[in-house]
């Protein structure tokens, strides 16, 4: 608990108290206004408002209706006062998905309806100018219950009128620069409308656009290669190809291209060598190539054999790095791979045998790609296999970070092993033998105070 000698509460600092106030929600934000002056005061400070979240449940009413019965609905009054009172202070501005569409689609209506008010009939006033930042991300499965068995379940998409009534507020985002549209799930011709729509007010404005599954089913877009001014992009993988690459390798000032795979982009195929070739010929190593696996894919990591990847992330998935899968990584990547790191926590954990768990698999990544910077593993290993990731963290100098829960106090290697690797059997056995001997050996090695963390500090590092 916050605590100051001779003060309270209502004596923190009003900086501090802005910030608290951003990262709450607006339904909080008014409980708290109430507190004392101190907090009414960080209540209506412009600060406190330059990050809103619409997500379910925010500024809506219980409301009875014959066909229904009691349903939530937008607060047409409430909202108003929010729009016309907090807009201008809005700097990050981010749509949760959301399962009440017409509460959705009545929000997205009155805001822009307020914005062309304005814009239309004064002159300097634009209602959202100033957002930089604009998160929107869509996920509605539709299964049997929901439909009475009419339906078999499927991901809907965002076409029709709320496809619409994103584009009339996106067009009065004047200051844009970031840019999220994850799961929209359009047909391929409203995914090309949509983005020729966002070409034509934004080529020479954004510098962030992740534009993750835009379309049903698997189709190249090559206007994601079209903002001329963007640093850093994700894209799924079904929406590149030869010709979209292309695009890609001569923006300019791209710096780190991302290729997101999750549970809707498995299917995908790779794209060819060639197509990377030419990718590195004319980007001439201003980019850096990332694949990151997400989610829950059905498939393991699509490997972009040719591509200059300087990075793997498996960021919260349920993905695993298997023996095939490192042997891909060390063939295709050993001359460019600097990190390698997964995050998040383990969700499905693997046998205790040597053979059932991924020792053998990062040890072949370490051993054969020697530009590594950062190597973060969460699965579970042997005290012996955290020694010999030490040891080639010594040689190549990269940085480790490894789950304390993770580790099994087990040596699983052989003499022969060891001769491979270059290491001293006995040497390896003597450092594995306690807890203690083991974390002194790997600080000894990575010249890291910490490398072994609980699972509370590992799921929140920023890797």
């Amino acid at each position: 608990m916050f605590k100051m000698s001779g003060a309270g509460w209502n004596s923190m600092p009003m900086e501090l108290l802005e910030q608290i106030f951003d990262r709450i929600p607006p339904k909080n934000k008014g409980r708290c206004s109430q507190v004392c002056r101190q907090w009414n005061g960080a209540f209506k400070s412009p600060r406190s408002w330059r990050s809103f979240t619409f997500k379910d449940g925010v500024f809506v009413r219980r409301k009875y209706t014959q066909h229904s019965g009691w349903q939530y609905h937008i607060d047409h009054l409430r909202l108003r006062s929010l729009i016309t009172k907090t807009t201008e202070q809005w700097r990050t501005f981010t749509v949760e998905p959301v399962t009440n569409l017409f509460n959705l689609y009545e929000f997205f209506r009155i805001l822009a309806n307020y914005c062309q008010h304005y814009e239309k009939f004064t002159k300097n006033i634009r209602p959202l100018g100033k957002v930089q930042t604009f998160n929107f991300k869509w996920h509605l499965h539709v299964g049997d219950a929901e439909t009475g068995g009419f339906i078999a379940d499927k991901d809907v998409g965002t076409g029709g009128q709320m496809l619409i009534s994103l584009k009339n507020v996106i067009q009065y985002l004047h200051g844009l620069k970031s840019l999220t549209l994850e799961d929209l799930q359009l047909t391929p011709q409203e995914a090309t409308d949509f983005l020729l729509t966002l070409l034509e007010k934004f080529q020479e404005k954004l510098t962030y656009l992740s534009l993750l599954n835009a379309t049903l089913i698997p189709e190249p877009l090559l206007q994601v290669g079209c903002f001329l001014k963007l640093k850093t992009l994700l894209v799924s993988p079904q929406m590149l190809c030869a010709d979209t690459l292309s695009a890609i390798a001569c923006l300019e000032q791209l710096e780190n291209f991302s290729i997101v795979q999750d549970e809707k982009s498995s299917q995908s195929p790779d794209i060819c060598r060639d197509a990377w070739n030419m990718f590195i010929r004319q980007n001439m190593g201003r980019t850096r190539v990332w694949l990151i696996l997400r989610g829950k894919p059905q498939e393991s990591l699509i490997i972009q054999p040719g591509a200059p990847v300087h990075g793997i992330r498996m960021e919260n998935s349920a993905g695993q790095l298997t023996m095939e899968l490192a042997e891909q990584i060390a063939n295709y990547y050993s001359e460019t791979l600097h990190v390698f790191v997964q995050t998040g926590l383990e969700r499905m954990k693997r046998g205790k045998k040597m053979e059932e768990r991924v020792d053998s698999a990062l040890v072949e990544i370490v051993s054969r790609c020697s530009l590594l910077n950062r190597v973060a593993c969460r699965e579970r290993l042997s005290y012996g296999t955290a020694v010999i990731l030490s040891v080639y963290a010594a040689r190549n100098g990269f940085e480790l970070f490894l789950r304390k829960n993770a580790l099994l106090k087990k040596l699983c290697w052989c003499r022969l092993d060891m001769e491979t690797h270059g290491i001293l059997f006995n040497w390896l056995r003597n450092m594995a033998r306690t807890e203690e001997i083991l974390l002194e050996t790997i600080r000894l090695h990575t010249n890291m105070s910490i490398s072994v963390f609980d699972d509370k500090t590992y799921r929140v590092l920023k890797l």
